[in-house]
């Protein structure tokens, strides 16, 4: 074991057996995630994350006075006004490195273009007074408030109370050279509490007044066993494809993950990155569960399925009627074990196209896209997908939502999960209706590698708008009867 001669021996992680997870699912750090609620204290975390609560505060009261003093009407319209697209450009994002200056382009656009829309609709000022003198001052107003705003704030963050607890992961000399960034940085708000590398330097171990741990696959549990708020990978010899797998185990923790960029020295900060003195970083995006815009997909999806349930009705009864004329000695709904969120099992609607030989049948036999017992009716439905409309119930019930990646059977779960590296990352968000995979072309008989791909990329890039676009496609596929 190597020693540290001023810390004595480093220290090293106890292996504590993990409960068995079902099939398919991601440590339980994720299924905890899902299933508990968020509290208000998980809520203001996620809110801190993004948003700079410092100069958004001071812009607030301080705009609403002086377009107070100034007259021009409606005031805190005005200054409302002004704050919302100063958000909408992004000037109180929370950064590690706090800069007036870097701030000042979006804030000139913020205001001139209040400044034009509050002349020209919310308040005519007076000729003494012109919409271009109150622009003058506002942008005046903002850069002082800002300015104040960032002093206090910087004050804040050196009271060692305040400090978000920092790890990083790496133990080379990039991290070595972070390590001294943040240590000469104290207004970046971050306090180091170790290195997480398996074989780190040794003059990085000599050198660092911090302990230097294993990493060994333990980053979720030392994340949660430490409260760690900020981690920052600073390339360590864990292969990239592992070190992958170690993020999405902690997708849902309240920490923000930041990454050294290769080839740092030429990154340019822009977007959404960062920077601690000269060395750029790059924020992960996380798990949709952590988005603010989560809980409106989740909610939404259902709202939206139960309009649909009621709305369809006739389609449905006289869907229903089709099967069961078809085939009389058969269930019109057919009913199947599918994963979903962590591995969970859930029970699948489905209108019958075909009556399996067996419980075995249905649940290993891969397409039946030309099988003999296909019928007419099975046909049309299978081609306009109207066998999958009694899903919009799994909807309502919460099994799944309208948009996400298909569900899958438990013993094709298993099969793939054991071949395909990036297989079960598709489970960290709720099965769905339709999804990106779908939509591309990827269903029945196609490519599993290109499905997980495709699914995971819809996960990474997730947004309200994706989710969108996805169902005005799957709205054109259904109708041009692109089905299986």
């Amino acid at each position: 074991m190597t020693t540290n001669a001023r810390r004595g021996p480093r220290a090293v992680f106890v292996h504590r057996p993990q409960a068995v997870q079902p099939r398919g699912a991601l440590p339980a750090s994720g299924s905890d995630a899902a299933a508990e609620p968020i509290t208000p204290r998980h809520f203001a975390a996620r809110l801190r994350a993004h948003i700079d609560f410092f100069p958004l505060t001071a812009d607030l009261v301080v705009l609403s006075v002086v377009f107070a003093l100034t007259a021009a009407g409606r005031p805190v319209a005005s200054a409302a006004l002004l704050v919302l697209l100063m958000t909408i450009l992004g000037t109180y994002r929370a950064h590690l490195t706090l800069s007036v200056l870097d701030d000042l382009p979006r804030m000139l656009a913020a205001v001139t273009l209040a400044g034009v829309v509050t002349a020209l609709t919310l308040a005519p000022y007076g000729p003494s007074f012109g919409a271009v003198k109150v622009t003058a001052v506002a942008f005046t107003v903002v850069t002082l408030s800002r300015t104040a705003a960032y002093a206090a704030e910087r004050r804040v963050r050196r009271n060692a109370r305040h400090r978000r607890r920092t790890v990083i992961v790496g133990g080379g000399e990039i991290a070595a050279m972070l390590a001294d960034e943040i240590a000469g940085e104290p207004s970046c708000g971050l306090e180091l509490v170790g290195l997480l590398d398996d074989d780190p330097r040794p003059d990085t171990v000599r050198r660092l007044d911090v302990p230097v741990l294993p990493l060994s696959g333990n980053l979720r549990e030392f994340l949660t066993a430490k409260q760690i708020s900020t981690a920052i990978l600073a390339f360590s010899l864990v292969r990239d494809c592992d070190m992958l797998k170690i993020l999405r185990e902690c997708d849902r923790l309240d920490c923000e993950i930041y990454v050294v960029p290769r080839l740092w020295e030429m990154a340019a900060v822009s977007g959404d990155m960062e920077r601690i003195g000269a060395m750029p970083l790059t924020r992960v995006r996380r798990a949709a569960h952590r988005s603010l815009t989560w809980g409106i997909k989740l909610w939404t999806s259902r709202v939206l399925s139960a309009v649909a349930l009621v709305v369809l009705a006739p389609l449905l009864v006289v869907t229903a009627a089709a099967v069961w004329f078809s085939d009389r000695s058969a269930p019109i709904l057919f009913r199947q074990r599918r994963i979903g969120l962590d591995g969970r099992e859930f029970e699948l609607l489905k209108f019958r196209t075909l009556k399996p030989a067996n419980e075995d049948e249905s649940a290993t036999n891969w397409c039946i896209a030309g099988d003999a017992r296909l019928g007419r009716v099975g046909k049309i439905l299978r081609a306009t997908s109207l066998d999958e409309l009694p899903q919009l119930w799994n909807v309502v019930r919460g099994d799944m939502t309208l948009v996400g990646p298909r569900p899958e059977r438990p013993h094709f779960v298993d099969k793939f999960g054991a071949t395909i590296p990036s297989y079960t990352a598709r489970h960290r968000v709720p099965a769905g209706l339709t999804g990106w995979a779908a939509v591309n072309g990827l269903r029945g008989d196609t490519s599993i590698v290109s499905r997980a791909r495709y699914d995971n990329f819809y996960i990474e890039n997730w947004g309200l708008w994706f989710d969108l676009k996805i169902m005005l496609r799957t709205v054109s596929a259904v109708l041009s009867m692109k089905g299986r």
